[in-house]
């Protein structure tokens, strides 16, 4: 009687994380776009500083600050090597959300197509939900970069 009463639990144990683990995966499948941007407005404060005035100025409303995104490299199936990707802020404009990098003196921002594609291109494909990536130049001016894929040759 034992071993009949041990499967019965094993069985009603193995249902309920069965159960589990289709509902989490219901629940990231109907996660509704952009979910990942409002999550991170909720995480991260914002420091009254010039370029969070700058940016209220131009109607964009600040909703968090200095962010950084963990990465795994692996190389030739060596060990995971830790990095990371830094922005700024998130700002919110129009019904739609904005990566915001500063330029920085030590990096300068290659203004050319390819020089945008290499340094930004991987926060868009982060972030596909976000109108675009604005940099607040040393100017002081903002500059809105988006990426729009054209059809190739065939």
């Amino acid at each position: 009687m034992d071993k009949f009463g041990d499967w019965i639990i094993m069985l009603v144990a193995a249902a309920i994380m069965v159960w589990w683990v289709f509902r989490r995966f219901d629940r990231w499948l109907h996660e509704p776009p952009g979910s990942r941007l409002r999550k991170l407005a909720l995480a991260g404060g914002v420091e009254e500083d010039e370029t969070v005035l700058l940016l209220r100025e131009q109607d964009y409303e600040v909703l968090s600050g200095k962010h950084r995104i963990s990465l795994g490299v692996v190389l030739n199936d060596g060990p995971t090597m830790p990095t990371r990707l830094y922005f700024d802020y998130l700002a919110f404009k129009d019904h739609k959300y904005y990566l915001v990098k500063m330029e920085r003196a030590r990096q300068p921002m290659d203004w050319t197509a390819s020089g945008l594609r290499e340094r930004l291109l991987v926060y868009a494909l982060l972030f596909p939900d976000c109108e675009g990536i604005v940099i607040v130049a040393h100017d002081k001016q903002l500059k809105t970069v988006r990426f729009k894929v054209e059809a190739g040759e065939e």
